[in-house]
């Protein structure tokens, strides 16, 4: 399974740093106008917002390389709060978007989602 990209100084993410938290439910209604909710899934699945700024070159080049090679191919992401890795973590829709201001000053915004 291929792990998510580091940057020059080790970390995957920068602040500021979102993750939420989804619990996939369903809900059944029945004829009497009762209804009964049930999980989808056992546990909770996160969802990071990857904003990182102030990337070179190189770093720019490869998440994009990384972000091309995945095509929906789960993969290990380090969490950056607890520190653990997350295997079946997948890229989210929304894609990479990548602006480039100046020399060094390159900006990276990406979506990460764990799949149950």
């Amino acid at each position: 399974m291929p792990d998510f990209p580091t940057l020059k100084s080790g970390a995957q993410a920068q602040y500021p740093l979102e993750v939420r938290t989804s619990f996939g439910t369903q809900s059944v209604p029945f004829l009497d106008g009762s209804r009964q909710n049930y999980r989808l899934f056992g546990r909770p699945l996160r969802r990071w917002r990857i904003e990182l700024d102030l990337l070179d070159e190189q770093e720019l080049s490869n998440l994009s390389t990384f972000v091309d090679q995945q095509q929906g191919v789960p993969f290990a992401f380090p969490d950056p709060v607890s520190g653990t890795s997350v295997g079946n973590c997948v890229l989210s829709a929304d894609g990479l978007l990548i602006t480039v201001k100046d020399e060094l000053r390159g900006k990276a915004l990406l979506f990460v989602e764990e799949v149950a």
